[in-house]
C-alpha cells in the first residue's frame, strides 16, 4: 500500500509527535492529505525539553489540536539502573498512557522502515500495543522521510534519542543527572552546534560528542560546561549507536 492509502485507511489519527523530523513529517502528510488528525506529545524525565516546545509549535503552524502529557517514568523501579531493555519498559509505559487519551482514533508514530525490531526493542512494545507506524508499513525508510520532509516544508533536524541513552546501561538514572545532560546540550545549541551532539555522562564525567567540524567549537566552552557540574569533561567525535559501543565510559 502506498503511504497515501495508509494514512486514509488509518484515519481520524493520533500522531505521537516527539519534535523529531519523523513525527513531524508524518503529521504533515496528514495535514496535506486533509485528514482529520490531531498530535500529543509525551513528556518525562527522559524527553528533550526543547523537543516538546518544537512540537507545540510545528502542531499549532499546522492547525492540529495539540496536547502534551507528563508520564514519570522513573516511578517504574525498573528504569533506575538503566537496564538494556529500557527503551521496550519506557516505550511501554509511554504508549500506554498515550493510548488513553485516543478516544476511538488510530495511534500513529514516525518509526520507519529502517527501524527493525531487532534494533530497536522500542518497537516491538508498538507492535504489542497495536500502534501504526505508517512509513514502515509503507516501507518508507529514512532517506525517503528526509525527502518528503522538504517536499512537505518540514525542517529536518538532526536525530536525537531520549536523555536516558546518554547514561551507560547498568548505571542509575536520576532526575539530576537527565537535567544536567539537557542543560548542558541546550547551551552547546545555544553557542552554534547545529549538527550531531551528544553530551554522555557516567559517574561524573561528561563526553561531549559531536561532528568532526564543530569539535574544537565545543571545546571553546569548556569552563563553561564545567558550571554544570560535571567532575571531568573530554570531547569526542560522534558516532552512530554510541549508545551501544560503551558500558562505561574510559577515562
Amino acid at each position: 500500500m502506498t503511504l497515501s492509502e495508509i494514512l486514509k485507511e488509518n484515519s481520524p489519527a493520533l500522531v505521537a509527535l516527539s519534535g523529531g523530523t519523523d513525527s513531524m513529517t508524518l503529521l504533515a502528510a496528514f495535514v496535506k492529505e486533509r485528514l482529520p488528525v490531531s498530535a500529543i506529545t509525551i513528556r518525562s524525565e527522559f524527553t528533550v525539553p526543547e523537543e516538546v516546545t518544537r512540537a507545540e509549535k510545528f502542531a499549532r503552524k499546522l492547525g492540529v489540536d495539540w496536547t502534551v502529557i507528563d508520564v514519570s517514568v522513573l516511578s517504574d523501579e525498573r528504569l533506575w539502573f538503566n537496564p538494556p531493555n529500557r527503551c521496550y519498559i519506557c516505550k511501554k509505559l509511554i504508549m500506554t498512557a498515550l493510548l488513553e487519551f485516543a478516544d476511538g482514533k488510530t495511534v500513529c508514530d514516525g518509526t520507519h522502515a529502517d527501524d527493525s525490531a531487532e534494533d530497536r526493542p522500542g518497537r516491538k512494545a508498538l507492535m504489542e500495543l497495536g500502534i501504526i507506524s505508517p512509513f514502515a508499513l509503507a516501507g518508507i525508510g529514512k532517506k525517503e522521510i528526509y525527502s518528503l520532509a522538504k517536499e512537505l516544508g518540514v525542517t529536518i533536524i538532526p536525530s536525537s534519542s531520549c536523555l536516558a541513552t546518554r547514561i551507560p546501561f547498568g548505571e542509575e538514572v536520576t532526575e539530576d543527572n537527565m537535567k544536567k545532560i539537557a542543560e548542558a546540550e541546550l547551551f552547546l545549541r545555544e553557542k552554534g552546534i547545529s549538527e550531531m551532539l551528544r553530551v554522555r555522562l557516567s559517574s561524573g564525567h561528561a563526553v561531549i560528542e559531536t561532528e568532526k567540524n564543530e569539535r574544537d567549537k565545543a571545546e571553546l566552552y569548556l569552563d563553561d560546561l564545567k558550571t554544570f557540574g560535571f567532575s571531568t569533561i573530554t570531547f569526542t567525535e560522534y558516532k552512530t549507536g554510541g549508545e551501544n559501543s560503551w558500558n562505561k565510559i574510559q577515562q
